[in-house]
């Protein structure tokens, strides 16, 4: 279930629920950022204190202002867990050259639930719906074998395999792209 109000946006799924940051993430989202698996995939993205947190969960809100489109700039949600309504990680889309990137990280204590896919799963569909992209890239590190294995199992389909500056490190990954409603539903006919 998608609800907006204004810019703002509310994905439920069956166990998530996508939501705008809010300031007061801020504590949370410091902790998240300075768990190892953070620490190792994400390090541009690990916070030395909470106000630092709070900065850049201020810019990212500020974001959500009209036109909010992630073809422009970053468009990063929280996602929690509805059973225990805790804030478990982020999913976000945001320009990367000429397209339109996911990114997401979950918390280790809920990985391995297939949450990450859920989240990616959701917010792709939202976001193809609401911004008519064509397409969604995604970058890996060829080394991260979870966020590989999300990305299959949320329908991305490998790319090429190439080195490039990613989370501040040249270094190889693997680029994935989704393709939109539009043109999964351009099926070739074999016998034509």
């Amino acid at each position: 279930m998608e609800r907006e109000s204004g810019q703002l946006v509310r994905i439920e799924t069956e166990t998530l629920i996508l939501r705008p940051f809010e300031l007061g993430d801020a504590a949370t989202v410091y902790a998240l950022s300075n768990e190892p698996a953070s620490r190792q995939w994400l390090p541009s993205q690990v916070y030395a204190d909470e106000v630092e947190a709070r900065g850049v969960l201020k810019f990212l809100i500020e974001q959500f202002a009209a036109p909010a489109n992630p073809r422009l700039g970053p468009y990063v949600l929280a996602v929690d867990h509805r059973g225990d309504g805790t804030l478990i990680g982020h999913v976000g889309l945001s320009p990367f050259e000429d397209d339109v990137e996911v990114g997401f990280a979950v918390a280790e204590a809920y990985q391995g639930q297939g949450l990450a896919v859920e989240a990616v799963t959701a917010a792709c569909r939202w976001a193809f719906g609401k911004f008519g992209l064509p397409k969604i890239l995604a970058i890996a590190a060829q080394s991260n074998l979870g966020s590989r294995k999300v990305l299959a199992r949320a329908g991305f389909e490998h790319h090429v395999d190439r080195v490039m500056c990613f989370q501040a490190t040249e270094q190889a990954v693997s680029v994935y792209y989704l393709s939109g409603p539009e043109a999964q539903m351009r099926v070739v006919d074999p016998t034509a």
